[in-house]
């Protein structure tokens, strides 16, 4: 359990330090940085993003062509009803 604390430890620090750049370069502006900071703010996720969506369906189209068809399924025989017991 040690390890797992120490790796969600480091996944929240990193979360936070990313958005903490995230939220200077994108206010940079108005903070004193140069412009492209905040094009660079919009631009990376926006492309991250696009690359996310494509390499997910390109996956999905991968899945789909090696993926052999399912045999057929053969038609399920019912027994033959029965005669009425003649009384």
């Amino acid at each position: 359990m040690i390890r797992d604390q120490g790796y969600g430890f480091a996944i929240f620090l990193v979360s936070i330090v990313v958005a903490i750049i995230y939220v200077v370069a994108f206010f940079g502006p108005l903070l004193g940085l140069p412009g492209y900071w905040r094009e660079w703010a919009i631009g990376v996720p926006v492309l991250l993003f696009v690359l996310l969506v494509v390499v997910i369906s390109a996956w999905i189209g991968w899945t789909m062509l090696t993926t052999p068809p399912p045999a057929p399924m053969e038609p399920i025989e019912e027994p033959a009803p029965e005669k009425a017991a003649k009384t």
